[in-house]
């Protein structure tokens, strides 16, 4: 659960710039305004700011070797955005076989019981049945919401992943369109 906490709160607070910032950002290098862009890239917040950045300083490079430098933004980004998050995703798996192994120990407890003291005495054979179900039930409680918070943490990890792409496509095809091209949109 703290994790599950950590993780979302790190995730929930990445903010995305619009599209126009981005177009913005392009004018204003059409324009020879170096420094307005590079200031306007520091605004954006990571991680698509960083990797703005880093286009902004590589902007006068190929085509092919700026969109590379963006991808690697990219690939920088990632492994932060999944840190602990394989974590939450064992936890969801794990936590059902625990349950069941609770399980078994209860039927066996209870098995056991019946060897000793028969089947005539309910009470006697409640316990390992009760050691059962409270494990299979606990076993539950814990891998349900892991199992959700690992899937919503993962889809908006990919929501922003694709945004960067998005963004890095944005940067280096409006780089690349003529100014006179440009100015039409």
């Amino acid at each position: 659960l703290g994790i599950s906490v950590i993780k979302a709160a790190q995730i929930l607070r990445i903010k995305m710039p619009s599209t126009e910032q981005v177009r913005g950002l392009l004018r204003s290098l059409r324009e020879s305004q170096p420094e307005k862009a590079a200031a306007m890239a520091e605004e954006m917040p990571d991680p698509v700011g960083s990797m703005l950045r880093a286009g902004v300083q590589h902007r006068s490079e190929s085509p092919e070797l700026l969109e590379e430098i963006m991808y690697e933004n990219i690939l920088d980004a990632r492994p932060a955005l999944n840190k602990l998050l394989p974590i939450i995703a064992t936890t969801a798996a794990v936590a059902p076989l625990l349950g069941l192994l609770g399980t078994v120990t209860g039927m066996i407890n209870t098995f056991n019981l019946i060897a000793i003291f028969g089947t005539g005495d309910s009470r006697v054979l409640s316990s390992g049945i009760s050691e059962a179900l409270v494990t299979t039930e606990f076993g539950l409680i814990v891998a349900i919401p892991a199992l959700l918070v690992h899937a919503l943490l993962s889809r908006r990890i990919k929501t922003i992943l694709a945004d960067m792409e998005k963004f890095a496509l944005i940067f280096t095809n409006g780089l690349s369109v003529p100014s006179s091209v440009q100015s039409n949109d």
